[in-house]
């Protein structure tokens, strides 16, 4: 096991310190407080790969003093391509890299070991666990017996809170979603052994279900209502094989259910009805264009503003901030599709409420969250309210015995905005879980949140200020909103461009003329 060395530094001189009289154990002995200079001049043996990690984007604030030293230096953060990653990782272990300049990115698991770690700056976003994470990359197994940690400019305090803090405790969260269900049998579509040990691996492995069998079988129960939901959809025929547009769901994954509800556009014929091309050539007019990019915020790039910002409707420059609501064909469709998804009884997630209802924890469920008061125990025999929690005549199975006060009863379940309020704690499920999706959101007062048209007002003028200053975005968000934008309608693009055997079907075409004219927007603004 590798011993550290943790030493602090500050940006003027101070004194040597150690955390001799501080209670408790230290995971190194010694903690010195010195200039970084002296650190330097005096450790002979800190040499090697350097990762220098900043908690936020600029990772410039220590270059200048190791530019004496600097032979090779790369950065490394969440924008960092997928071909350029795994030449950092290799320069390192080969010691080709001598300093290393780095977010919390490589916190989240990148195979990259150094020599020493400095941690630049004081941030929020420096915790426990990316302390933990990043200084666990000091010391090069099989190479180095001691790996350095720096700290530069971090207050005293955090960083004795920081070393002795514990790792927060790891929960397994719901593995499943009905789209990673049938990506297990599309990814090895002609590989059915693997395609069955990929979905066997899912429910035997869950990180949900360790110790706790009854999560176990909750899991394989969801399991049989996706499989029940792709087959009555038409993902999968009937001994499991992806058909139809199984490939476009697969590839859209993260924005369930919003890909289903797309899918259901293209069944429909609502997409084709939209796009007509100008008479007499292959070219769409920018409203059509804008009212596809108005359909797919809709869906899929939904940011909710709070109910009381319509006061300011009036009072912006250039955008227009609040987001028009689905054309009313499409949002036919949409709530019927919902209908169909809660009424349908082979595809209803009530009825799967219902059937894991039996799984719960009882004792948990009759205990209230925060005083911990249990309405099972002895001390609560004869009380009226126990009484009424505990009354096996009503229709309760699937509701949480405290929701029930309200009078929602199982029957509710069936209605998907129900599920989070009432459902029972203990099965781990909400209705994110469920393929629904709303085009309404109200606050706790009952106030519509309207949605923010960024994507839309963008396409229209272009200007990344503008977002800025009319739509309350951080102008760095606000980039990275638009760019996961650009790629949702590249990704439609192409999977279109496969399922669709005429490359001059309009659709296609439509949203071929939308990438390249909302690429060459986000470039210009950049």
């Amino acid at each position: 096991m590798l011993a550290s060395r943790i030493f602090c530094a500050s940006p003027t001189p101070a004194t040597e310190r150690s955390f001799a009289a501080a209670p408790g154990p230290l995971p190194s002995s010694r903690v010195r407080r010195a200039p970084y200079r002296r650190s330097r001049r005096t450790g002979s043996r800190c040499t090697g790969p350097w990762l220098l990690a900043f908690p936020r984007l600029t990772p410039v604030g220590l270059l200048f003093f190791i530019k004496d030293t600097v032979t090779l230096l790369s950065c490394q953060h969440s924008r960092v391509g997928g071909l350029v990653r795994p030449s950092h990782v290799k320069a390192s272990s080969s010691s080709s890299l001598q300093v290393v300049t780095a977010t919390s990115t490589l916190a989240l698991g990148i195979n990259m070991s150094c020599k020493s770690v400095v941690f630049a700056e004081d941030s929020v976003f420096l915790d426990a666990l990316n302390y933990r994470q990043m200084s666990g990359r000091a010391g090069r197994r099989g190479q180095d017996m001691i790996g350095n940690v720096f700290f530069y400019d971090i207050p005293l305090p955090k960083v004795e809170r920081l070393i002795r803090s514990n790792v927060p405790q790891l929960k397994g969260q719901f593995p499943l979603t009905v789209t990673l269900r049938l990506m297990l049998l599309a990814a090895k579509a002609d590989d059915k052994a693997d395609a069955k040990a990929k979905a066997l691996s899912v429910l035997k492995h869950s990180l949900m279900s360790f110790r706790k069998e009854r999560y176990a079988e909750i899991i394989k129960i969801y399991f049989m209502f996706s499989l029940q939901f792709l087959i009555k959809e038409g993902y999968l025929d009937q001994e499991g094989n992806p058909v139809g547009f199984a490939g476009l769901v697969t590839h859209l994954y993260y924005y369930e259910p919003s890909n289903f509800v797309l899918v259901s556009f293209l069944v429909k014929g609502l997409f084709h009805k939209l796009c007509q091309p100008i008479k007499g050539s292959t070219v769409f007019s920018e409203d059509v264009l804008e009212k596809l990019v108005l359909i797919l915020v809709n869906l899929f790039g939904r940011k909710y503003l709070p109910a009381l910002s319509m006061k300011y409707k009036h009072k912006f420059c250039q955008s227009k901030v609040f987001l028009e609501d689905l054309p009313k064909d499409f949002a036919d469709a949409v709530n019927e599709y919902n209908t169909k998804v809660e009424s349908t009884k082979e595809e209803n997630f009530a009825h799967f409420l219902l059937t894991t209802a039996k799984l719960a924890d009882t004792e948990q469920e009759y205990r209230l969250p925060l005083s911990k008061t249990d309405f099972i125990s002895k001390n609560w025999h004869g009380s009226e309210l126990a009484s009424y929690l505990m009354d096996k005549t009503k229709s309760i199975s699937a509701i949480s015995p405290f929701a029930c006060l309200s009078g929602v009863v199982d029957d509710d379940l069936f209605h998907g905005d129900v599920i989070n309020k009432a459902v029972l704690r203990s099965l781990g499920i909400n209705v994110t879980n469920c393929p629904l999706i709303y085009l309404k959101k109200y606050d706790s007062q009952g106030r519509k949140q309207p949605l923010n048209a960024y994507a839309l007002d963008f396409y229209k003028h272009g200007s990344l200020t503008a977002l800025k200053t009319d739509n309350w975005l951080n102008e760095g968000d606000a980039y990275n909103a638009l760019e996961d934008f650009a790629l949702l309608i590249k990704s439609i693009r192409t999977s279109l461009s496969e399922l669709c055997d005429d490359p001059n079907d309009n659709v296609l075409l439509a949203f071929q003329q939308l990438d390249k004219n909302y690429s060459e927007k986000l470039k210009c603004a950049t």
